[in-house]
């Protein structure tokens, strides 16, 4: 499988000074991630490194009463909370505050009750390890990653912040992003007929075979291709470039559709202080919606990786969202968002 399709890794290692200007940001703590999005809404995760047997999860919205979850994944769910502890030292714990997810992929204990979250993070405290039955967790890094939330949405001083609170009044932490609200203009007409889409697809495949060309063309059966009308003068191909054991990597190709030699290719804006991306994996294009998705999975389980969608505006492409998850911990939930359009 070629490199680009680890693309995510290399994404998911950049880090950020966790100040509100920064948004949105990805940084690692050893054992924990902290992801907040352009909206001010952050999520800090840990588990182990390898073969994590528990997976935690603290979300919080921006804004002084931003709401709350907390997630504790991977245990089983017949395990009393009662049993829940930090170094070998019980928590005190209310069942009335928590519900438990028990479905066939997931199971976890989850409370959304803010006193319950902030009594948690303050028994952890500076712990190393928490434990649910037979499962455990690392804390390493865990504070730090708190601490760095608190900042980046403004808490620091007031007396929302979950770690050094001050005097400041809740009404000093500054209120949500407003979402950026882009929307799309598809063309609505009919798409490029199968001779215009054949030439297209030649054009496409030429530039492809270009000596300083990454693609791979060559399969033994048919490229999963696709054209599409952006405009009226205008298409969208994407050329299926490389293929793996479970996905396939594409480029993006812009031009008139009239003079297909004029084809170029494009990348796509990615998240502020992000480079663009110009590696497509499994990519779509919705034509009615004038959607184009992208999602690069890290491994088949497909519980980490990267995952995007761009919306055509009538000119062009701009960020829908950006969600990443660098750690793979065998837990099926949705990628931290960078980028949210809602």
């Amino acid at each position: 499988m070629r490199s680009h399709l680890l693309i995510c890794l290399g994404l998911c290692a950049a880090s950020f000074t966790a100040t509100a200007a920064t948004l949105p940001l990805q940084r690692e703590f050893r054992d924990w991630v902290l992801t907040c999005d352009n909206l001010r809404t952050c999520i800090a995760e840990g588990a182990d490194a390898g073969n994590p047997t528990l997976v935690v999860r603290i979300s919080r919205a921006g804004g002084p009463e931003g709401v709350v979850r907390l997630r504790v994944d991977g245990a089983d769910i017949a395990t009393a909370l009662s049993t829940l502890r930090v170094d070998g030292r019980t928590l005190t714990i209310n069942p009335l505050r928590w519900k438990s997810d028990d479905d066939e992929a997931l199971r976890a204990w989850i409370s959304t009750d803010p006193d319950t979250v902030r009594g948690f993070i303050a028994d952890v405290g500076e712990g190393t390890r928490l434990g649910l039955g037979e499962g455990g967790s690392s804390l390493d890094g865990f504070a730090a990653a708190i601490l760095a939330m608190d900042a980046a949405q403004a808490r620091t001083g007031t007396v929302t912040a979950w770690r050094n609170p001050g005097v400041k009044p809740a009404d000093a932490v500054p209120a949500p992003e407003p979402p950026p609200l882009r929307q799309a203009t598809p063309f609505l007409g009919p798409g490029p007929t199968p001779a215009q889409t054949r030439a297209l697809i030649a054009a496409a495949t030429t530039l492809a075979n270009e000596e300083q060309s990454d693609c791979d063309v060559t399969y033994q059966d048919e490229p999963a291709n696709q054209v599409a009308r952006l405009t009226t003068t205008d298409a969208l191909v994407l050329l299926e470039c490389g293929r793996g054991a479970y996905q396939s990597g594409f480029r993006a190709y812009r031009g008139p559709i009239e003079a297909p030699g004029q084809l170029r290719q494009i990348s796509l804006p990615s998240a502020p202080g992000r480079p663009d991306v110009s590696w497509l994996m499994d990519a779509d294009y919705d034509a009615p919606t004038g959607k184009l998705s992208h999602f690069a999975k890290s491994r088949e389980l497909a519980d980490c990786g990267e995952s995007a969608s761009w919306l055509f505006d009538g000119s062009a492409f701009v960020l829908e969202s950006l969600a990443i998850e660098p750690r793979c911990q065998g837990v099926l939930l949705d990628f931290p968002a960078l980028w949210r359009n809602e």
